[in-house]
């Protein structure tokens, strides 16, 4: 009973996430692909004549995993917050998980799922055309390991946005949470330079950033096949921290 409840839960919330993601699908892949390929041109092609390398590899090889998995964390937070604004403000799909027996656990793991399937499919797309341009060698068979870190990578930056999406009734605002809260976490977790290269008095409080975590330890997963065990310990902590958190404020707004 308990696994036929869990089907019932989440597969139709991640199903519906899919769904949603799948209208305009053409324009959501340009959408997604100008940022990271805007980035790879003005920093990894500007830039690899002035930086000869960065932690024993080139600049190039050091920015593309970044991009890569910068990818696949924004757009998992897009898919929360965008999906849960369209559910309470446009399509008021609240009052009908009001009415359904549905549990709000159910509602959220729902979303995750449907993030991060997304959030892959469009992390490869992103990947493919970097490899194109990028001379990095990626370890394939690093994969497994690389998805067990940006997995809870998903989990927290999906709980945020569900979080935001459910918050704000105007669309702008997410635009706002996001270079104010989002933005910074990604330019400050190592994604154009190593964390080394910030003041000391500052190093400390950026090593235990989630961003840092899925930065850093994806670049040594897809690069050298290796991580440090703290990067996964701090990435899950983040993680189930917002799950929990997310799961209670989804329930204080199903029941106002």
């Amino acid at each position: 009973m308990k696994l036929i409840y869990f089907r019932r839960g989440v597969w139709p919330i991640a199903h519906k996430v899919l769904l949603q993601e799948a209208q305009g699908w053409l324009n959501e892949s340009i959408n997604t692909i100008a940022i990271p390929f805007t980035f790879f041109l003005a920093f990894g092609l500007g830039l690899k004549g002035y930086i000869a390398e960065v932690e024993g590899v080139s600049y190039m090889a050091f920015l593309t995993p970044g991009l890569i998995t910068m990818t696949i964390l924004l757009e998992a937070y897009r898919t929360g917050a965008w999906g849960l604004w369209m559910d309470r403000w446009h399509q008021k799909m609240l009052d009908e998980y009001r009415i359904k027996p549905i549990h709000t656990t159910d509602i959220i793991m729902g979303e995750i799922l449907g993030g991060f399937m997304v959030a892959l499919i469009k992390g490869a797309i992103v990947a493919a055309i970097l490899l194109l341009f990028s001379p990095v060698v990626i370890r394939w068979d690093a994969l497994p390991l690389y998805f067990l870190l940006v997995f809870p990578g998903c989990i927290f930056f999906t709980c945020v946005g569900s979080m935001v999406g459910t918050s704000f009734p105007k669309p702008d605002h997410i635009a706002q949470s996001q270079t104010i809260f989002i933005t910074p976490l990604l330019y400050l977790g190592g994604l154009f330079f190593p964390i080394t290269a910030l003041p000391g008095w500052i190093g400390p409080v950026i090593q235990w950033l989630p961003t840092t975590a899925a930065f850093e330890g994806g670049r040594d997963i897809l690069l050298n096949h290796h991580i440090e065990w703290r990067y996964l310990l701090v990435i899950w902590a983040f993680a189930l921290f917002s799950f929990v958190g997310a799961t209670w404020f989804f329930r204080e707004k199903l029941s106002e």
